[in-house]
């Protein structure tokens, strides 16, 4: 599959392709600051510079990119939660390619225990973030309940018909 380069001139494969900062950054829905501060702590890297300091992105980076928005939009990580996602899944991408290239058994088994300790510990963050949100959501659940019989106490001092508080 082939996709139109951004300014319509040509026709490249997906992973040729490369996009200036500017369109990364609108991609994602961030701004371009937040893209250099990405590269400044060593979370993306462009594939290159053109024009002196114009920094453009390849495929790849485009994507992982991408992935670090998602994580930050969907899942709500903060950028050090993130750089420990990418590392596991760059750990991944290395034994993925070490696979494919039919490195030798025991810099594959080598690989597959650095995967197995990165993922583990990744999966202990998650456990360790969902406890805390379990913990804050219990707190707002107590705290609803409380303020729930509280109006019902002044509902009955005021004669309020029962159902959700007035304005």
């Amino acid at each position: 599959m082939t996709a139109r380069h951004p300014t319509g001139d040509v026709a490249i494969a997906p992973s040729e392709l490369t996009l200036r900062i500017g369109e990364v950054a609108k991609l994602c829905g961030v701004t371009t600051r937040t893209l250099r501060y990405w590269e400044e702590i060593g979370l993306v890297a462009p594939s290159d510079q053109r024009h002196g300091s114009e920094r453009v992105f390849a495929g790849s980076q485009v994507e992982r990119a991408k992935r670090i928005r998602e994580l930050q939009t969907l899942m709500g990580f903060s950028l050090a939660e993130i750089r420990v996602v990418l590392e596991t899944e760059d750990v991944l991408d290395e034994l993925r390619h070490a696979f494919k290239e039919n490195a030798r058994p025991e810099l594959q088994r080598q690989l597959l225990t650095t995967a197995i300790d990165a993922n583990d510990k990744l999966v202990a963050r998650l456990d360790d973030t969902l406890a805390r949100v379990k913990i804050f959501r219990d707190e707002r659940v107590a705290k609803a309940k409380r303020l729930r019989a509280r109006a019902a106490e002044l509902d009955t001092k005021i004669d309020v018909p029962s159902g959700p508080t007035q304005r």
